[in-house]
């Protein structure tokens, strides 16, 4: 104990700050609370503001600033540089067109800046230690640990971890917690593709999928749904093609293939029974579709719409907005400022949705949000750090292909598609899976 005691006592501030990131991406599974009502910070925010301080301490006391600044690749920083620059441009340009600035506009500002802060803290203290990268990746998969909830949903919802048949975790979004069980769900597709000395640990894996992929199905978020799609069948032809054969490519599609389906039949029927009104009525409401559903069995609801399609449908919605018209409206907002108007993704503007009211809910769409933000400057900076972190995982899958590789490489995919369902700057995952892709080292080199 005396041991353990001396050794956190000798503890270097660098070292501390590797642990505390560490903890930092624990705690990430814990999203609930509104700061806009309450105020009150969710552990992640206070964990990297205490790591940034330590940062600036360490590298004034032990002068470090040189080696913090050199420890990110040249073309990644200046990219970097330019796109926060990007972003104040814009602000400045919004203030001159008279658009003002709202307490929303800077907390999206400051969550931003937080995305920012864990991606170069990421860049920073991974220079020296590679095997950090695996550990940060791999403390993404700690959500996984809802799987036990397939099976017992009933105390799920006792504990309030979901919400009118949606299955929302320790989060407040079905949109959040979508995009973090992607990580888990691309993880464990590519292990279960790759052959084990020990077939039960291939067979864990393959388990870990399906309970993964059924939390998935239990949210039911629409863009959670069509990034798992797109994200499976990713992995499966990257793994597929590399060294190629019709063999590979069947029995590999069949395994993914089950894995989907067993996972959809393992799903709470109340998650079920979303999937379907999610397709079946992509523009209704979430609450009311269900609670008017909510005791039809999923077989029901797919007959009844059958039977009644060309009549009354099984119930009332109003027509709601939907990004189809949201994404033209933005795009042609992002062609008329090319400096950007600043953080204002919820500005109002002049969008009306089919029942005439006013929307304010922003492009809906990451990369015309970081457009909207910082105009051209802002979205080509943005795009140079996004396929560079595509091009090093290539690179280095390529040069061994392994599963760790391909699982970080489809997790980036996955939450690369998810986030342009929504607005993600303040999406801390993905500039996580970001920091840690730009830095990924294979584990013979």
């Amino acid at each position: 104990m005396k041991d353990i005691i001396n050794k956190i006592k000798n503890l270097s501030l660098e070292e501390i700050n590797k642990n505390l990131i560490l903890v930092a991406l624990l705690v990430l599974i814990y999203r609930m609370g509104n700061f806009y009502n309450t105020f009150i910070p969710k552990p992640f925010e206070i964990i990297v503001l205490l790591i940034v301080l330590l940062a600036i301490v360490d590298a004034l006391k032990n002068n470090k600033l040189k080696e913090f600044f050199f420890a990110i690749p040249r073309d990644i920083r200046i990219a970097f540089i330019c796109l926060i620059f990007s972003v104040l441009i814009g602000w400045g340009a919004s203030l001159l067109k008279g658009i003002p600035t709202t307490f929303n506009t800077i907390l999206e500002f400051g969550t931003f800046m937080f995305s920012l802060s864990i991606f170069l803290l990421i860049l920073i203290y991974t220079r020296n230690d590679k095997n950090y990268i695996k550990i940060y990746f791999y403390a993404l998969l700690l959500p996984a640990v809802y799987a036990v909830f397939i099976f017992l949903p009933k105390i799920a919802y006792y504990l309030h971890l979901g919400n009118a048949g949606t299955f929302l975790g320790l989060t407040m979004n079905p949109n959040i917690i979508s995009k973090i069980l992607l990580i888990p769900a691309m993880l464990f597709f590519s292990f279960s593709l790759f052959k084990s000395d020990k077939k039960w640990v291939r067979l864990g894996h393959i388990a870990l999928a399906v309970a993964v992929v059924s939390l998935l199905f239990w949210v039911a978020s629409r863009g959670g749904l069509i990034a798992l799609a797109l994200g499976s069948l990713f992995v499966w032809l990257v793994f597929a093609l590399h060294h190629f054969n019709w063999k590979k490519l069947l029995i590999s599609g069949i395994l993914i293939f089950t894995i989907l389906v067993v996972g959809f039949a393992l799903t709470p029927d109340t998650g079920k029974q979303r999937v379907v009104l999610r397709i079946l009525y992509p523009s209704g409401s979430d609450y009311s579709d269900y609670v008017d559903v909510q005791d039809k069995s999923t077989r029901n609801v797919i007959s009844k719409f059958i039977s009644e399609k060309s009549g009354s449908p099984i119930f009332i919605y109003s027509e709601r907005e939907t990004r189809f018209q949201i994404w033209p409206f933005y795009l042609k907002q992002v062609l008329i400022n090319p400096l950007g108007i600043g953080p204002n993704t919820h500005l109002s503007f002049s969008l009306t949705d089919n029942n005439g009211e006013y929307i304010n809910s922003g492009p809906h769409n990451t990369f015309l949000q970081i457009w909207l933000w910082g105009g051209l400057l802002g979205i080509f900076s943005f795009l140079y750090i996004f396929f560079s972190a595509f091009k090093n995982l290539a690179v280095k899958l390529k040069a061994d292909f392994n599963p760790e590789a391909l699982a970080m490489l489809g997790a980036l995919f996955a939450v690369s598609v998810s986030i342009m369902f929504d607005d993600s700057l303040s999406f801390f995952w993905f500039f996580i899976i970001l920091a840690l892709a730009l830095k990924y080292e294979n584990a013979r080199s």
